[in-house]
């Protein structure tokens, strides 16, 4: 690889000095993933032990003058050995934060990683124990019946950053509140309550109005529920839809008028939680239908679409007579994966970047695939949220590299890791001033191979070249894990 010193890596390695975090942990943290049954134990997905602090990272290249704040990544690292089958969604919330300062600083940049403090993992700390069903297993009826969570709050999947705080959110409960910069956990309610239920992992901040629009969604009650918190943290609606029957909503996407749901036949199935395959159903027969929920209130329209399944979206907007929505779609839902089986799916079952147009006249929805399979973890320059946008960056499903999207030109050019190394979804940071959609730096984790200590790159978004502007050598290896996000200093 361009630039890499392997010899000088590792003397790095070696010479650096790391110092555990004030959150000193147990030594049941370092129970033997590697003979575990899950495949989501082992090879990246494989946790790490304890929480550490560096604040002498190796830069590679130089920094570009405008990153100054902090790149934070969630993901699932389990803390102890589960207790039943594990699925990569099950384990416990852990951000990686890598803390930015001009190249010209005496500490350019700082590593900390530490778990989210949650009310199930700290019951299970004093317990020295897992004490909670995964969610290929039945919750615990016990704790229900007491009143209790049958599953565990993992705050594991993503964060967001709005009204000057950090929240880490998964979607079966609260968010998490936490510091962004020392990575302590503030509080496990920000909405004091005024919020029940699920919360998206994926809200939508409306950089025109610094509205955060956001839903959550039952598993055992037909509806969802729409929220806005104006640009102070208020809760200004809470508004319920009917659905026809329960589904699986992971994400969602917003224009300046309309919230824009995918109702795709991803069911809840206590009959495949008996046979051990999970959670989820799958139902195509049910139909698939795309919502367009007024954001500032009223009726909801719904506009038949082909079954499909959908994580992620891109992006949603509208001209005159036409809502325009950007999605990962599958052709089905991956069950398969879900049942604890393969960690990826064969490449016809792989999601790709889809475009879905609703004539808002005659009602007709026109989709389509804008690139071939494999391109999951869509991001953007995220001021342009609600708005019409150029360029998306994707991950490839196999962790194998990114693509860039061209939604104008329907182009993709591919930007591939070398062999044995994986990388991870990739944040776009804009350049202040830059005169083009694409001005700016994606920032990404990325693992070489044999467990060797990660890196985070940082790529030039607009050339897309292969050789990274700055490459900021970590302690440890990273695993596996979800979304992140960019807080400027």
């Amino acid at each position: 690889m361009s630039g890499l010193d392997r010899t000088v890596l590792e003397k790095h390695q070696v010479s650096r000095r790391v110092a555990l975090a004030t959150l000193s942990l147990s030594p049941a943290v370092l129970w033997a993933a590697d003979d575990a049954v899950s495949p989501f134990l082992k090879g990246i997905y494989a946790p790490v032990a304890g929480e550490i602090a560096d604040d002498k990272l190796q830069v590679e290249g130089k920094l570009p003058d405008h990153l100054h704040g902090s790149y934070l990544r969630n993901g699932p690292n389990p803390r102890f050995a589960p207790k039943g089958k594990y699925h990569w969604f099950d384990g416990d919330g852990m951000v990686h934060a890598v803390h930015l300062a001009p190249s010209d600083t005496k500490v350019p940049a700082r590593y900390l990683c530490r778990h989210v403090r949650t009310a199930g993992l700290e019951e299970e700390e004093k317990a020295g124990k897992s004490l909670f069903p995964g969610l290929m297993e039945l919750p615990d009826l016990a704790r229900v019946a007491k009143g209790r969570d049958g599953y565990k709050n993992a705050a594991n999947t993503a964060l967001v950053w709005h009204h000057n705080q950090l929240w880490a959110l998964w979607e079966g409960g609260c968010p998490h509140r936490i510091d962004p910069k020392s990575l302590q956990t503030l509080g496990s309610d920000p909405l004091a309550g005024a919020w029940k239920g699920g919360f998206t992992a994926h809200p939508k901040v409306d950089s025109a109005t610094g509205e955060m629009i956001f839903f959550g969604y039952s598993p055992t009650k037909p509806y969802l529920r729409l929220g806005i918190l104006d640009k102070g943290g208020r809760l200004t609606a809470a508004r319920d839809i009917d659905l026809p029957r329960s589904v699986m909503q992971h994400d969602f996407a917003i224009t300046p008028d309309y919230a824009v749901f995918l109702d795709m036949p991803q069911t809840f199935s206590l009959a495949n939680l008996a046979l051990g395959k999970g959670v989820f159903g799958w139902q195509p027969e049910l139909g698939a239908r795309i919502g367009l929920i007024p954001r500032a209130g009223g009726q909801a329209k719904w506009f038949a679409i082909s079954p499909g399944s959908v994580f992620h979206t891109l992006n949603a907007w509208q001209t005159a007579q036409t809502v325009t929505l950007i999605a990962c779609r599958m052709p089905r839902f991956p069950a398969e994966v879900l049942a604890g089986g393969a960690t990826d799916l064969p490449e016809a079952e792989r999601p790709r970047l889809w475009r879905y147009e609703i004539n808002l006249t005659n009602s007709k929805v026109t989709e389509g695939p804008l690139d071939d399979p494999g391109s999951e973890m869509p991001r953007m320059r995220e001021d342009r949220i609600s708005l019409a946008n150029r360029f998306a960056y994707t991950l490839r499903t196999d962790f194998a590299g990114w693509r860039k999207h061209d939604l104008v030109k329907n182009t993709t050019i591919a930007l591939n890791l070398p062999a044995g190394w994986s990388g991870a979804e990739a944040v776009f940071v804009a350049t202040p001033g830059a005169p083009s959609e694409d001005g700016g730096h994606l920032l990404a984790f990325v693992q070489p191979p044999s467990g060797e200590p990660a890196q985070l790159w940082v790529i030039d978004a607009a050339s897309f070249s292969p050789d990274p502007v700055a490459r900021v050598k970590l302690p440890r290896r990273i695993p596996a894990g979800f979304h992140g996000c960019w807080v400027s200093s």
